[in-house]
């Protein structure tokens, strides 16, 4: 990759972490230890990442073309515009919902798997970018590696736009969704005192 990694906001840069293989593993996923500008006053900056699964460390650089409000839902924003990300693909979005689907699911604090399911609906959101028309099929440039290009010409039905609609559907709307997740955030955060204990 020429010049550095072109991300909207830094929880694309995440998600591009967990969904791209160690380099020296081939596993994962990579997570941030820390982010600095790569000179001062400099727009590009540098993630220091490490694997999880074997610890390697590796520097990236990237910019980012929007900067966050720190608090959700929109601190969980991943792109706020309607063009479907450039390093993340397809395939690797719908994989991203699933997880995050799973996760959720398995989650134990209800506030914590209802953020964690607003991440996966955000996730969907963004593999449903890549359709542009009426087309029922998404073009062939909506991937971007061989695993998800192969994954796309053995089971085309799985790509199909009616069937991430049909996977929208079962989950409440976005809007309802973030106005849940900030309304946890809220109430965590107006904690009566006598209770910081708990």
């Amino acid at each position: 990759m020429d010049g550095p990694l072109s991300v909207r906001t830094i929880n694309e840069l995440h998600y591009y972490l967990t969904v791209t293989a160690c380099n020296e593993c081939g596993k994962g996923p990579r997570v941030v230890e820390s982010i600095e500008p790569v000179s001062p006053g400099s727009v590009v900056r540098l993630a220091r990442t490490s694997c999880n699964h074997c610890h390697a460390q590796k520097s990236i650089e990237f910019v980012s073309e929007f900067n966050l409000i720190q608090q959700p839902p929109e601190s969980e924003t991943i792109n706020p515009t309607d063009q479907p990300s450039r390093v993340i693909d397809l395939g690797q979005w719908l994989s991203l919902f699933y997880l995050l689907i799973e996760v959720a699911a398995q989650e134990l604090k209800p506030a914590e798997s209802r953020r964690i399911s607003y991440r996966a609906a955000l996730c969907l959101a963004e593999a449903l970018k890549f359709y542009s028309g009426d087309d029922e099929l998404p073009p062939e440039s909506a991937f971007f590696t061989d695993d998800t290009r192969t994954a796309f010409h053995r089971y085309p039905e799985k790509f199909a736009r009616q069937k991430l609609r049909d996977m929208r559907s079962k989950l409440p709307a976005l809007d309802l969704m973030a106005r849940r997740v900030a309304r946890d955030e809220e109430s965590r955060s107006r904690k009566r005192w006598w209770q910081i204990w708990r």
